[in-house]
């Protein structure tokens, strides 16, 4: 059942046949680290998918059509024992996922944090990295045993099954993985994540919610979690997230503040220009704290590398300082090798912003984050 057949399935590219385009369960997931082509786009109230002709899917092809010994040719990749396809991008996990699922039986999915990673979510980079695939099955199934396959018998509703048609960022091909739904995928983590990372991963989620215009899986989550594995690390995790997270490196840079002792800040605070500026503009702080004038801007390395991006941190920050706030940049080093810096000027700025704390109060110390 699990690849155990000796037939091989081969797979290659052919265009989307109308019965899946049509199926109201087959969701579109358009990740937001690449670009989604206009011809296919998700309709927020029911997942219709709308694809035009030329749109390409991976589908499968009945072994008998190609004979064995042409899958035994240098240019075949076998991603997984019975499967044979041709450039396999094997950095790829939605490619990787897609030529597992030729294997699944009905109601297995993609599951924890490789559903995670296949929907774009953000993820430590040694999760990240690892090639092996989380695949969950329906209880009393047993869990599939495949090389570079982790298996799980779980309580599987066919309802959280979603087939989506998940955009591979290497090739840009829209291809179909079965995913346990969004809730499910957050449970699911709640077993693998450190607090920091589920936080992050749920901060996520609703903010792709919140664009989507969805519930917050977080809820649904919690309702699917009673007796279930993860469900106190998820308790723990869901006061903690904030909606209009835009990167994980917020979120831990907002949870390390709080270790700390210092204020909580206002997450994508509205910061608008005032008489005090010759022009008119408004931009939104990843952290601030209004009530002392204090804000953070998180840099990543796209900052610096980016000419346009950088020439307008720049104009930012001038436009910050002509409206009296005192803006302090965080980098990726800041948030993932030593934070101590960090959080001593974020000290002094509160402090010279008017923030008074109890006369027993010392700063905490607090460790990098997991990149």
């Amino acid at each position: 059942m699990y690849g155990e057949h000796p037939s091989v399935t081969y797979f290659g590219l052919l265009p989307i046949t109308p019965q899946y385009a049509t199926d109201r369960r087959v969701r579109c997931v358009c990740r937001s680290d690449i670009a989604v082509s206009p011809s296919l786009r998700c309709v927020n109230t029911d997942h219709d998918v709308l694809i035009e002709d030329a749109w390409v899917v991976r589908a499968t092809v009945p072994g008998d059509r190609m004979p064995y010994s042409r899958t035994r040719r240098t240019d075949v990749d076998h991603p997984y024992r019975g499967v044979a396809a041709r450039h396999v991008d094997f950095d790829d996990i939605v490619q990787r996922a897609h030529a597992l699922s030729l294997l699944l039986c009905d109601g297995c999915a993609i599951s924890h944090v490789s559903a995670a990673g296949v929907r774009g979510f953000p993820l430590p980079r040694a999760l990240r990295l690892d090639r092996a695939l989380h695949v969950s099955v329906p209880r009393p199934g047993r869990a599939p045993r495949i090389a570079g396959v982790h298996g799980h018998s779980i309580e599987l509703d066919p309802a959280r099954v979603e087939r989506a048609l998940v955009v591979a960022p290497s090739t840009r091909e829209a291809l179909p993985v079965p995913l346990v739904d969004e809730p499910l995928t957050l449970l699911t983590c709640a077993t693998q994540l450190a607090q920091p990372d589920l936080v992050a991963l749920a901060d996520a989620m609703l903010w792709r919610a919140t664009v989507e215009r969805r519930p917050d899986p977080m809820v649904v989550a919690l309702e699917l979690a009673h007796g279930r594995p993860g469900f106190a690390r998820l308790a723990r995790a869901a006061p903690l997230r904030r909606a209009g997270v835009r990167s994980r490196a917020e979120t831990l840079l907002r949870l390390m503040v709080a270790s700390a002792g210092l204020p909580e800040p206002v997450v994508a605070h509205p910061v608008r220009s005032t008489e005090r500026s010759p022009e008119t503009w408004r931009a939104e702080a990843d952290l601030a704290w209004p009530q002392f004038g204090v804000l953070v801007e998180y840099e990543g390395d796209e900052h610096r590398t980016s000419r346009r991006r950088f020439t307008t941190d720049v104009r930012r920050f001038e436009r910050y300082a002509d409206e009296g706030w005192r803006a302090v940049r965080a980098t990726r080093d800041d948030v993932f090798d030593d934070p101590r810096e960090l959080m001593s000027r974020l000290e002094r700025r509160l402090r010279q912003g008017g923030w008074r704390p109890h006369s027993r109060w010392r700063r905490r110390q607090v460790g990098p984050a997991i990149a």
